[in-house]
């Protein structure tokens, strides 16, 4: 892969920490959302202290999971998908093409979408805004949809790259022109 991937950090390869993003931050981010919900109910509840930013960050949490997870989804074939029509058909090819037109509306509907946060961001950058509680500027809360976005296009090419291989291996390797002898 190249010699970036072969970096060792704490006894774990830059290839391992890429093959693997998505758990590593959907295992940091959900024990930080529950213990800050679980202190922030226990201050209110036994009135020990106020944490009127509990709720905002366990919020902003849960955004940047459920992002993440969007693309955790998609490497591993857990989204919903409607197959019925490329059930229908057996040839390889036509199944390939099918899976490769669905591979080009999700990077489509990935590229809008990164686009469009992209202006979004841009213009909260600009305006200077911020998160009514912790006083974040409010276009870090905002790029968990490009993050997301971003993991998923990933994500969706890395899996097209495995359709697509799987595909070559399976296809006959005689042609036409070597039945003729």
């Amino acid at each position: 892969m190249g010699p970036f991937f072969d970096i060792v950090i704490g006894g774990i390869t830059m290839k391992r920490i890429f093959d693997n993003f998505e758990e590593y931050a959907l295992l940091i981010l959900f024990p930080c959302m529950v213990a800050v919900v679980f202190i922030a109910t226990l201050a209110r509840y036994l009135n020990l202290f106020p944490m009127f930013w509990g709720e905002e960050v366990a919020r902003y949490i849960m955004v940047f999971m459920a992002y993440i997870g969007a693309g955790l989804g998609i490497k591993k074939g857990a989204h919903v998908g409607v197959s019925f029509l490329v059930d229908r058909f057996k040839n390889p090819t036509v199944r390939l093409a099918l899976d490769l037109f669905r591979v080009a509306v999700i990077l489509f509907f990935c590229g809008l979408i990164l686009n469009y946060f992209n202006q979004i961001i841009r213009a909260q950058i600009a305006m200077g805004q911020t998160s009514p509680a912790l006083f974040i500027p409010i276009w870090i809360p905002y790029s968990a949809v490009p993050l997301g976005m971003f993991l998923v296009a990933i994500r969706t090419l890395e899996a097209c790259w495995h359709t697509v291989r799987d595909y070559m291996k399976k296809r006959p390797s005689r042609t036409r022109f070597s039945e003729v002898d």
